[in-house]
């Protein structure tokens, strides 16, 4: 019988399909993602192309227990929550409960880590507390996202260009040179993305919200100089020139009447309702999202032996 048992294992092991092997740095290590005593959402560069995910607002589409809304501008007014959990309030100075990490270097402001999707590697949504290992601000979850490193041994570039309604258009590229081969890498990419607004304002002639006109560059040197230790320095520049994040009124209040008791105008809203929302109408005027950043990194890994040090 025990004979019999070990030579069924033995066939349907030899039957199982293969598994693509996935990656993640969740735990600050490679490791598979199976292994990691940890509930990771790994999304890889394809599936963010096939999901048309263009920046961390969009990434709802592929993890639904992760959510960002935005109150009146994004740079300001957003708020990042895992399973529902997150910080409360549009104020600018609370730091968000969900560690927002772009190659190792923590984002202290949501509103910061809004820029496009650029030249990934991989992107791990951590769900649950992760202050053990990436420290404070990570109460609800942490994000950790994962840049292409140059290529050492050849020469690689990429390039896409989308075109859409509203006169979309989003353009991405980059290319991958080793300059000493083996040993000292080049990488450069950059993102283009602009459309117009698609909710246009009752009150304000011309004012239009939802609008879309955002470009980053990055640059990243990758000097590995031994097997054993590796330097990586990183440059990047991002520039937004937006508005958002108006809203259509699709039912208005029935105490409008009543607002007069109170100092306030009671004539009530001039678009609102079924036709507003047919319309994409507002009655705000525009809230400016006008962002301009930098940022620039080093990392170090020394392997000197029983340990690895970063």
């Amino acid at each position: 019988m025990t004979s019999m048992a070990q030579a069924q294992d033995a066939q349907a092991d030899d039957q199982a399909p293969e598994r693509d092997v996935i990656i993640v740095t969740a735990t600050l290590r490679a490791a598979d993602v199976q292994d990691i005593p940890l509930a990771v959402t790994a999304v890889s560069p394809a599936q963010l192309d096939r999901q048309n995910v263009q920046d961390i607002k969009s990434l709802t589409s592929i993890s639904p227990s992760f959510n960002v809304q935005s109150s009146q501008t994004e740079s300001q007014g957003t708020s990042i929550r895992i399973r529902g959990v997150g910080t409360t309030g549009n104020n600018t100075g609370l730091e968000s409960s969900v560690g927002v990490f772009i190659d190792g270097v923590y984002q202290s402001r949501p509103g910061i880590a809004l820029g496009d999707l650029l030249d990934l590697e991989r992107l791990e949504i951590l769900r649950g507390p992760q202050g053990t290992l990436f420290g404070r601000n990570t109460s609800a979850g942490a994000l950790n996202i994962t840049t292409q490193r140059p290529d050492l041994t050849e020469v690689k570039a990429f390039g896409n260009f989308t075109y859409g309604n509203y006169d979309f258009f989003n353009v991405q590229a980059g290319v991958s040179v080793p300059l000493v081969t083996d040993q000292l890498g080049l990488r450069i990419s950059g993102a283009y993305r602009k459309r117009d607004g698609y909710l246009k304002s009752a009150t304000v002639p011309g004012a239009e919200s939802g609008n879309r006109d955002r470009y980053i560059v990055r640059a990243q040197l990758l000097w590995e100089p031994s097997p054993d230790v590796s330097v990586r320095l990183i440059g990047d520049y991002a520039k937004a020139d937006e508005n958002c994040c108006d809203a259509v009124i699709v039912r208005e209040t029935e105490l409008v009447p009543f607002f007069a008791f109170h100092g306030l105008p009671n004539s009530g809203v001039v678009a609102s309702g079924p036709q507003a929302l047919k319309q994409l109408r507002t009655n705000s005027q525009q809230f400016n999202n006008d962002t301009e950043q930098y940022g620039f990194s080093g990392e170090l890994k020394w392997d000197i032996g029983p340990v690895q040090m970063t």
